[in-house]
This record gives structure tokens, C-alpha cells and sequence, in this order.
């Protein structure tokens, strides 16, 4: 069955939602062109010429990528420039390009749960756990209806509070309205009062899930106008299983000095800085992909012996040393690159068309041998 572009964006987004990303962010579509078949995927870190290339070579109009190609307004574009004719070339070429950053970053399927996976740790969490976002929906069905609606509600709109789910709340009582010139009532007559049986039914929803869950309840729910309100929660939900950076325990500690050589040779990082005594038996670690030290506070509330991220500052390293936890400083690019991989797996029995990793990422950074 054909797949057409914003076919597959609506895919991704369930797996990895907007709402997920920092407001500073700017994740989503870059260059957008929904309404093209999808003819295949090409996952990658950043927008290079040899992304672009790759793209070109196998007919494929749609390039995922971890890094926006804009952060911010653009106020002119020059074509002459190399980011500027490689733009020119994508929309020559008809090539759509989406990013996940942060959304991506705080996902199930973040590179930090990635890392943390693979030093060994098999039960992981979010270090800062997204805290949902909660709105209360209140629908009015008429008798007869309200299961139909309901098992609706419980499939789309995820209404879970702590570890129960399937939470509702239904009021029995009469509603009155008049259908006026032009209606089609479900029930009654074009400008009589009519008056009806209905249940009020209340539950709570996940803010990611309400346009999805509306539009469902709009396919079942009986009447031509539906009665409805939602209401912002004013504190927000329990945490959820997304959030920034993974923390996890080793099943039997480690000293110091073996993690640093198990990361290294798990990961062949192009550098490792580092903190604190290697005599230090570590068990708790906390992993954030990309520039993560400012979350050090939080590592260190989190009980963790070491904190794994990049872009270590002197700032910080002093802050580490008189927090009295450990620190392991890797290249940016050593904690994000896996972001291909993992969303070629991710996406590749879900779509149905080619996807394809760049195996030519943008690595700004080379080893010296000494």
C-alpha cells in the first residue's frame, strides 16, 4: 500500500511526539512536502553534503535528522554559500527533511538509554522525568451510547492516574436543545425543544493525546454538535517513562578506572575527560547525550556515582570535584551518534519502504596520535 510522506511523519510523531521537545527547540519539519509518496528514509545526525548525496543516489525524498537544520528565523539565505546550496539542493531535488532533537532526546529511544543499555545496565529511568501534562475531558452522549464512547476514549486517550487506567466518571441527567434551520438532529425535530437522556462522562488525558482522541470521538459519538469541554489540569500529572538523560545501577559495582576502560572500548570515543578517583567503586550512572552537564545537580540528587555526557566546562569540572561525583566527558558527536542507527531500527518494519543509515556522518573531530 502506498505510503505518502505525512503518512509517515504521523507514524513517527506517535512513536516520538512533539510535545516532547524544549521550547527553544525547534524540531519537526524543516523542509516540508507531505502530500509525496514516500519512495524511502535516510536517518542522520546533521544535514551534510554526503547526507544529501546518499539521498540523491537512491531516489529517497524524505532525510530524518537528530540536529535542526534551523534553530532560529532565517532573514536571507545565500545560495552561494555550502549550507546554502546544499538547501538549494533538497528542494531541487523535491527532498523533505524532518528533525528530532529534543523530543527525540527525551524519548523512550533516546542515545542515552542507548549508552546506558549497552555499558550493561538493563533496568533504566529518565534522570529529569517529563512530568505529564493533564486535561480533564468532559463529554455529554446520549443513552445508549456511552460505552461506544467510551471504549473509544480508553483506546485514544490514554486516561491513567498513577497505575490505574481506564479512569472515569459518569453523571446521568437530561440535556435540552433545539435544533434549528439547517441541523440534522440525531434526535428530536428542526426548531422543537427537545430533551434527552445523557451521561456526562468525565476522564483525565495526556495533552499529547487529545487531538487524536477527539478526532475518534467524533467518528462514534452520535450527535451532529457534540457538547464538550476540556479543562487544563492545574497541577501537573505523575512522571512519565520520557524525560532528559537515563540513570541506572550496575547489577555489581565497579571501580572508577574499569568503567573508563569498559567505555572505552564499548564506545571507541574520540576523547575521554574525566573527573574523580579511579579508585572510586561506582554503581549508580547517569548518561546525557549531547552538551548534559548542566544537569549535574540532578545527577548528584539522583544518588549517582558518575555523570557521562559532553561539552565539560572548567565551571563544572570544579563543581563535580566539590559535588564529589565523578565525571566522564566524551565529544559531542560520540554521544549522538548513534541517533541513525537507532531510528533505522526503529522505523525500518514500521513503514513498509527502504530506510537507510548515513553511514558518512558529519564528525567534527579527528584523533591526534601522540
Amino acid at each position: 500500500m502506498p505510503l505518502f510522506i505525512k503518512d509517515a511523519i504521523s507514524k513517527l510523531e506517535n512513536l516520538i511526539p512533539l510535545s516532547l521537545q524544549e521550547k527553544w527547540d525547534n524540531s519537526g519539519f524543516q523542509i516540508k512536502q507531505v502530500d509525496a509518496l514516500l519512495s524511502g528514509v535516510l536517518t542522520s545526525l546533521d544535514i551534510s553534503d554526503k547526507c544529501v548525496d546518499l539521498a540523491i543516489s537512491r531516489s529517497f525524498n524524505l532525510i530524518l535528522t537528530h540536529h535542526p537544520v534551523f534553530f532560529h528565523p532565517l532573514r536571507s539565505m545565500d545560495l552561494d554559500s555550502k549550507s546554502g546550496n546544499i538547501l538549494s539542493i533538497l528542494i531541487k531535488n523535491n527532498i523533505c527533511v524532518y528533525s528530532m532533537h529534543t523530543n527525540f532526546d527525551s524519548s523512550v529511544y533516546s542515545m542515552s538509554r542507548f549508552m546506558i543499555n549497552k555499558l550493561g545496565i538493563k533496568e533504566s529511568s529518565p534522570l529529569i522525568p517529563r512530568k505529564m501534562k493533564l486535561y480533564k475531558l468532559s463529554v455529554f452522549i446520549p443513552k445508549g451510547y456511552v460505552k461506544t464512547v467510551r471504549d473509544v476514549l480508553f483506546a485514544y486517550g490514554n486516561p491513567k492516574i498513577g497505575n490505574y487506567e481506564n479512569c472515569s466518571f459518569e453523571t446521568r441527567g437530561k440535556g435540552s436543545f433545539k435544533p434549528l434551520p439547517g441541523s440534522d438532529p440525531f434526535i428530536g425535530s428542526c426548531m422543537k425543544t427537545s430533551f434527552a437522556d445523557e451521561s456526562k462522562l468525565e476522564l483525565l488525558i495526556d495533552e499529547r493525546f487529545i487531538k487524536k482522541a477527539i478526532s475518534e470521538m467524533k467518528k462514534v459519538h452520535p450527535y451532529e454538535e457534540i457538547a464538550y469541554d476540556l479543562y487544563p489540569v492545574y497541577d501537573f500529572g505523575g512522571s512519565s517513562p520520557e524525560g532528559m538523560g537515563a540513570v541506572g545501577d550496575f547489577e555489581n559495582g565497579m571501580f572508577f578506572s574499569v568503567l573508563l576502560d569498559k567505555i572505552r572500548a564499548l564506545f571507541s570515543p574520540i576523547f575521554i575527560n574525566y573527573c574523580g578517583d579511579i579508585n572510586r567503586k561506582i554503581k549508580r550512572v547517569a548518561v546525557v547525550s549531547g552538551s548534559g552537564f548542566s544537569f549535574m545537580d540532578e545527577a548528584v540528587k539522583s544518588g549517582s556515582d558518575v555523570i557521562i555526557s559532553s561539552e565539560l566546562t572548567h565551571d563544572k569540572a570544579i563543581k563535580a570535584n566539590d559535588s564529589g561525583i565523578c565525571v566522564i566527558e566524551l565529544s559531542h558527536f560520540d554521544t549522538e551518534r548513534y541517533f541513525s542507527g537507532i531510528v533505522k531500527e526503529m522505523l525500518s518494519e514500521e513503514l513498509g519502504v527502504p530506510v537507510i543509515e548515513n553511514v558518512y556522518e558529519n564528525n567534527p573531530f579527528f584523533k591526534y596520535k601522540i
